[in-house]
């Protein structure tokens, strides 16, 4: 993730600091496009759903918080919204049944606001590294998910289900993307200026 108030400078010398933690981010992005194949794949009841998006969201934030920025900044960013995923996960499990209404709307302000995430920290990162336009359309469809969530809350089961499928893989894809562009960074700072 990019850090939307801080634009960072990644250079040779926190280049490979932040390549160590690739994996991470691709784990992070495995699990996400496993979850959102699940979620297409069964048919769900608002109770089984709203566990199966808790489970992913606090995998999610745990692998957050385990990540460093790709934009060289501080891990506090990334604390941050990995704490957010984690709360979201928590409020899911420890509500005793969610109303369809209630998962989608939490799912929409949540892919919302990961999206401004993004959207905000690819602009202010945008002289940082190549891989901020990722971030930019990334955040785009985030939003544009979010929207839809939220502007259909009650709606059928099945629209929740394939708005949450849909945004798990296309999180995970983006995610898997850019841990490759994580691990080669070094490499980058070799190749070009810093």
């Amino acid at each position: 993730m990019l850090n939307p108030l801080a634009s960072g400078r990644v250079d040779r010398s926190n280049a490979a600091e932040i390549a160590k933690t690739w994996w991470v981010v691709l784990l992070a992005g495995i699990v996400s496009v496993v979850a959102g194949i699940v979620i297409l794949s069964i048919q769900w009841t608002a109770e089984d759903l709203a566990l199966i998006v808790a489970l992913l969201f606090i995998v999610r934030g745990v692998l957050q918080v385990l990540s460093k920025p790709a934009d060289g900044t501080g891990r506090g960013w990334n604390v941050f919204v990995g704490v957010l995923e984690l709360l979201v996960g928590v409020a899911f499990v420890s509500w005793p049944s969610p109303t369809l209404h209630v998962l989608a709307i939490f799912i929409g302000a949540w892919v919302i606001v990961s999206g401004v995430f993004h959207l905000l920290g690819a602009l202010a990162n945008r002289h940082a590294g190549d891989s901020w336009g990722l971030f930019l359309v990334f955040g785009l469809v985030e939003v544009a998910i979010g929207i839809v969530l939220l502007a259909r809350p009650i709606q059928t089961l099945g629209l929740a289900i394939a708005m949450a499928g849909l945004w798990a893989i296309v999180a995970g894809a983006f995610q898997i993307v850019v841990s490759f562009e994580i691990r080669r960074l070094p490499e980058l700072m070799e190749e070009g200026p810093a």
